[in-house]
């Protein structure tokens, strides 16, 4: 069945398309007879506002574009759950597409964002994200741009993050409490603001309150992919604790090197306190039962779509913001 149209009605009814319109969008100018008359038939012919064609008549589609790295994850799921909650009270919508971690993906993503039609954008962007020149040519064009959870000095433009030195502070502090000195951190391989960030909290932190007793070593992994990550820890787990203990705790600087880590000790039989960035709702019930760090990942989403509808509504603001949203320490099996 084909779509009614406005001018189908306007046919149907022998009056002009401008006066079907503003019937159905209640205007002062309608007699209230010619209201009735129109909504009522308009009902019994299904008829349905275009509210995209609506809104790109009135200069803007009431949609906002977002980028994550990828969808499958706890963090992300819990930020996405939090820009629903900020555009459905605006009366907005969002459009949703993941990068995989890959910058030319991203860059691809954002082209089929605005071919779309978006008011605005919201992007985490991946980890090899060096170079944000593009983003700055199409905020110089027009687009309001907000970076959440990763973001970067090389944009001028509204941010939300993670407290992650705080985080990592608190990972630090909590396993020094318990008299752990002796801890192996999981970085990330690629020069990734987010991580340098947590490691050099937990290091810094380690060397103010444990200077000269501490022994830390940091091992730089690739998170690009599952199961070369998985395998890149299980070496290094069975070089340095399975026999002959080099460290008496982990510190994970991500969710997934924390739920990579859980299946790699698992499956080599090690038994190891394990602190680290985690915001899986099931992280108690898997084996070993692991301290977490979590992030305030819905606070992050409805912030970051506050930030951007303000520069749509004000699109000339040159005064930016760069929010930094504290964590939580959730302890695990006591160490």
């Amino acid at each position: 069945m084909r779509k009614t149209t406005i001018k189908q009605l306007a046919k149907e009814l022998q009056l002009s398309t401008s006066t079907i319109s503003r019937a159905l969008s209640d205007n002062y100018q309608i007699s209230k007879e010619t209201k009735e008359r129109v909504k009522r038939y308009a009902t019994e012919r299904r008829y349905t506002v275009n509210r995209y064609a609506k809104s790109l008549r009135e200069g803007n589609t009431k949609t906002i574009g977002v980028i994550i790295c990828a969808i499958d994850k706890p963090f992300m799921a819990q930020v996405l759950n939090g820009v629903y909650e900020g555009c459905n009270q605006a009366g907005y919508q969002f459009l949703v597409m993941q990068s995989k971690g890959s910058f030319t993906a991203e860059k691809e993503c954002v082209e089929r964002l605005l071919h779309n039609g978006i008011d605005g954008l919201l992007i985490s962007p991946s980890f090899n994200s060096f170079d944000l020149s593009y983003l700055v040519e199409h905020q110089a064009k027009g687009l309001p741009i907000v970076l959440f959870d990763r973001i970067s000095q090389q944009i001028k433009t509204h941010q939300v993050a993670v407290d992650n030195f705080l985080g990592a502070q608190t990972s630090a502090e909590h396993l020094l409490s318990k008299g752990i000195k002796r801890v192996l951190v999981i970085g990330c391989l690629e020069e990734v603001w987010l991580s340098r960030e947590r490691v050099d909290g937990f290091m810094s932190t380690m060397e103010i309150l444990a200077p000269n007793e501490h022994v830390c070593e940091v091992v730089n992994v690739d998170p690009t992919n599952r199961e070369q990550l998985a395998q890149q820890l299980e070496k290094v787990f069975a070089m340095r604790l399975k026999n002959e203990p080099q460290f008496d705790a982990i510190f994970a600087t991500t969710d997934t090197f924390t739920t990579t880590t859980i299946r790699c000790l698992n499956k080599l039989q090690i038994n190891i306190p394990l602190i680290g960035f985690c915001n899986s709702e099931l992280s108690d019930i898997l084996i070993g039962n692991p301290t977490r760090i979590v992030q305030p990942a819905y606070q992050v989403g409805t912030a970051a779509v506050k930030q951007l509808l303000e520069l749509i509504k004000h699109p000339n603001q040159t005064d930016f913001e760069t929010i930094y949203l504290p964590t939580k320490l959730e302890e695990g099996i006591a160490i």
